[in-house]
């Protein structure tokens, strides 16, 4: 079937399902109603009044009118003065047409219709159908696993032989507290001990000495306070269920008179066998702790704590008694003097050796250097 644009009067071939609906035209986009075009004799053709242009049916919600395939435009017969119209084809495709129920239109002209070849218009009419997405399906998160240094001690093999993770939450042992700090505080404290005796010796002043020892005894309870701390937290940080100490308890029986002696040398050395038995039982790359060296520092705490450490405490019992004793006895005296020096200086070395090794083994820890 043949029908012409009404605005440039221009010619095409399209279908019969065609006739009644709007459509552009190729040539002129304009839009137009297809009618079926009769051919005339006549060989001048009256000009024709333009229509004005139909306003396109309002979109309904459920569908959109499919666009209509024009057929190519054919060459007129000889006789027409009408212009060929040109070949169009457009370079972007459209979306396939949304089936919409079939409109009325007229009986179509007798005779075989033209095969309408498809154009294609320029714009989609149709916007293009949105396609759902598949859902996918949301695996839940594995949950984060702690791996030691080595790796080959699971979390789970650890709980199923019975076994709990260390409770040594807070940050890694610092040696600026347990060593250099501890260091300073223990040679004020010596040296305001030693000015005090020397000034009880000449017989001095009584409010100038009790100044001297009372400075004396607070950076030497500092020291002490802080040599504490580090017991406490040693044993923090390798508790577990076969952890035999627990770090209250291992402070705590250091205030008991008498029994302190015998648990100063249990606790600490007890610290090393526990520390390796727990880097073995976890598989942890770390070095393992010289057991002698603490028994030597185990020694040096307790003789230092009982001669030097308690006495200080109490100097201002026996305040009076200093010089006299250095009048009639100056030998005994200076060889109790010396022995002091001697407990106090091997106690400062040792713990300095202790602290720096203790350090050093909680912070390899994987659980002190995953904080």
């Amino acid at each position: 079937m043949k029908t012409q644009c009404p605005n440039c009067k221009a010619k095409f071939n399209t279908n019969d399902a065609s006739v009644g609906k709007q459509a552009k035209c190729p040539k002129c986009a304009k839009p137009f109603t297809i009618e079926p075009f009769i051919e005339t004799p006549v060989a001048v053709e009256p000009p024709v009044k333009s229509p004005e242009p139909v306003a396109p049916p309002a979109k309904k919600p459920e569908s959109v009118a499919p666009p209509v395939k024009i057929a190519e435009p054919i060459a007129p017969p000889a006789p027409s003065p009408e212009p060929i119209a040109p070949q169009i084809k457009s370079p972007m495709p459209i979306a396939p047409p949304v089936k919409s129920p079939p409109l009325a239109r007229p009986r179509p002209l007798a005779g075989p219709a033209p095969i309408a070849p498809q154009i294609k218009s320029p714009s989609p009419i149709a916007p293009p159908a949105i396609t759902a997405q598949p859902i996918k399906e949301m695996s839940p998160e594995p949950k984060a696993v702690s791996k030691s240094a080595s790796g080959p001690a699971s979390p789970t093999a650890r709980a199923e032989a019975g076994e709990t993770s260390p409770q040594n939450g807070g940050a890694a042992l610092s040696k600026m507290l347990f060593v250099y700090c501890w260091t300073g505080v223990r040679i004020i404290a010596g040296i305001l001990g030693a000015l005090g005796l020397m000034l009880a010796v000449q017989k001095g002043e009584k409010s100038t000495l009790i100044a001297v020892f009372a400075a004396a005894d607070i950076f030497l309870i500092c020291s002490v306070a802080i040599e504490y701390l580090l017991f406490y937290k040693m044993w923090a940080a390798i508790r577990d269920s076969q952890t035999s100490i627990t770090p209250a308890k291992a402070v705590g029986f250091l205030f008991i008179p008498v029994f302190n002696i015998y648990w100063a040398l249990l606790m600490v050395t007890g610290f090393a066998e526990d520390y390796n038995s727990f880097i073995l039982r976890r598989a942890i790359k770390a070095r393992s702790l010289p057991i002698s060296l603490y028994l030597i520092y185990a020694f040096a705490f307790m003789l230092s704590e009982t001669v030097l450490t308690m006495p200080m405490m109490c100097i201002f019992a026996f305040l009076g008694l200093i010089s006299r004793a250095f009048d009639g006895y100056p030998a005994a005296f200076w060889a109790l003097l010396a022995f002091l020096s001697a407990s106090g200086i091997a106690h400062f070395i040792t713990y300095i050796l202790f602290a720096f090794k203790t350090c050093n083994a909680i912070n390899a820890l994987p659980e002190r250097q995953s904080r």
